[in-house]
Parts: structure tokens; C-alpha cells; sequence
């Protein structure tokens, strides 16, 4: 399920920012191309053009397996919380101190207080992520949407200073997603020896082919591909005996029918 979960980030994040976009200028959010996958480490600072704006992370957080129904055995739905950290951030610089005592600037990304503007900001931008992840107003089609198969649940929070007192222009949005299992290569008669991306399982396989080809995300889905196993191989079956005992426990010693089947 974790590669499904990495599919669901890489498709989320193409949705948010296509790569045609880039070309046309015409991005889905206020964000334009300041989205991030799984932004963890010090960010660069923003350009001066871009001091003010919004921006978004991306990240695939809590994933399960439920039984269907009341069962306890048997199928299970997938779900996966995807969160996006949509705010409006402002350039800074932290230290970074290295074991020998060393400091050195970087750059990273605040976000202000937020006051009736900024507020009013955010709720367009928050708006516009969720239009991106709706079937009803997006194109069914998208790369996203060969992932997530229905957003079960949505959650809104603000969030605050250390004291909780004052509210910060970033909002934390979980979509609740149930996505696709991960389906491996089909196995056949003899192991076979899979290359590219025909080694992914489904959905990665799809959301990787889907991706443009110079794109990091492609270029993460081909370098991951070689870590995947080749498909199962199934020993080849000569014959099954089919021993039924009627009305008492069977044994292969004692039997009322038997019957074999050769294959072919």
C-alpha cells in the first residue's frame, strides 16, 4: 500500500502543478508552480517577485486497510490521508550550526500573521486545492483520479503560533482518500524479467507513465523501478487428484469418488 500512497503524492502534486501549466502560465491554484512534494529540509529564499505568495506542500501521511462490510477476512478499501499545507509565506533565514561550531544562513519560508485579507486569501486558495480534487468540477480524466478512487473526508485547520494564540496565514486541509491497492505484475508460467517501469506496480506504474518524461517525478518513478522484484513465476501443474469423502472426514486411503484431472 505504501506505493500506492507514493502514487497518490506524485499525482496529487501534478494536479496542483501540471507541467503544461508551466509552459502556458495558466496554473489551477494561486500557488502557480510553488508546490512542494514532502518539503522537509531549509528552503531556498523566495524570489522578490514572489515574497507574499501562496505556496503549497504536499505530503501522504496516515494510510489503512479496512475489511468491506462487517468481514473480517477478505477484501479490503485502501484509504490514505493526503495533506496539503496551503498558506502564504514570506522569505526568512534560519542558522544552521554545524558540529564544528560553524553557522551558516539559509534561506526558509515564514508565514505571517493573518488579519480579514489574508484570511480571505486563504479561503480562495483552500477553495481552489479542493476544486482540483473534486471529480464534479475537475476533469475525471486526470492523473489523479487513476489513484483516488472517492475523497471520503475533508479537514480544515489553522494554524498558530507556539501560545496558540495568535493564527498564522497557513491552513493544514486532510483529505480522507480511498485509493487503488497496489497491484503487482501478473505472474505467469515462468519468472519474467520486467524492465522500466513495467516493474511498478498499479497505480504507480500508470501515474508514472502519465508524468513527463524530464520530470523529477519520472525521473524518481525509473530510478525506483529497478529496487521492484520480477513477477512471480508458477510452477507448471501436471496433474490434480480430488479426493471426496461423502458424509464422513476424506483421507487419500479411503474414498467414495476420486476423479484426476491432466493438464495439457
Amino acid at each position: 500500500m505504501s506505493l500506492s500512497r507514493l502514487a497518490l503524492r506524485l499525482a496529487a502534486v501534478e494536479a496542483l502543478c501540471p507541467a503544461a501549466s508551466l509552459t502556458s502560465g495558466l496554473f489551477p491554484t494561486l500557488a502557480g508552480s510553488r508546490v512542494y512534494d514532502s518539503r522537509m529540509d531549509a528552503f531556498e529564499a523566495l524570489a522578490e517577485d514572489e515574497q507574499g505568495h501562496p505556496v503549497i506542500f504536499v505530503y501522504t501521511e496516515q494510510s489503512r486497510a479496512v475489511p468491506y462490510g462487517g468481514g473480517k477476512l477478505g477484501s479490503k478499501e485502501h484509504f490514505v490521508d493526503l495533506v496539503i499545507e496551503a498558506g502564504i509565506g514570506v522569505a526568512s533565514t534560519i542558522i544552521v550550526r554545524a558540529p564544528d561550531g560553524t553557522e551558516t544562513p539559509q534561506g526558509d519560508i515564514l508565514f505571517p500573521i493573518s488579519d480579514r485579507q489574508t484570511e480571505a486569501i486563504l479561503d480562495v486558495h483552500e477553495a481552489l486545492i479542493r476544486r482540483v480534487f473534486d471529480k464534479l468540477a475537475a476533469s475525471p480524466d486526470g492523473l489523479f483520479f487513476k489513484v483516488a478512487m472517492d475523497v471520503q473526508s475533508i479537514e480544515s485547520d489553522p494554524l498558530r503560533d507556539a501560545d496558540k494564540t495568535t493564527r498564522l496565514a497557513l491552513r493544514t486541509i486532510r483529505f480522507e482518500v480511498k485509493v487503488k491497492a497496489e497491484a503487482w505484475p501478473s505472474p505467469s508460467l515462468a519468472p519474467v524479467a520486467l524492465t522500466g517501469l513495467e516493474r511498478l506496480p498499479e497505480p504507480l506504474r500508470t501515474v508514472a507513465l502519465g508524468l513527463p518524461p524530464a520530470g523529477a517525478a519520472r525521473v524518481l518513478c525509473e530510478a525506483l523501478a529497478p529496487l521492484m522484484p520480477d513477477a512471480f513465476g508458477l510452477s507448471d501443474l501436471a496433474t490434480i487428484d480430488i479426493f471426496a469423502a461423502l458424509g464422513r472426514q476424506p483421507t487419500t486411503a479411503d474414498h467414495d469418488v476420486r476423479a484426476r484431472a491432466t493438464t495439457t
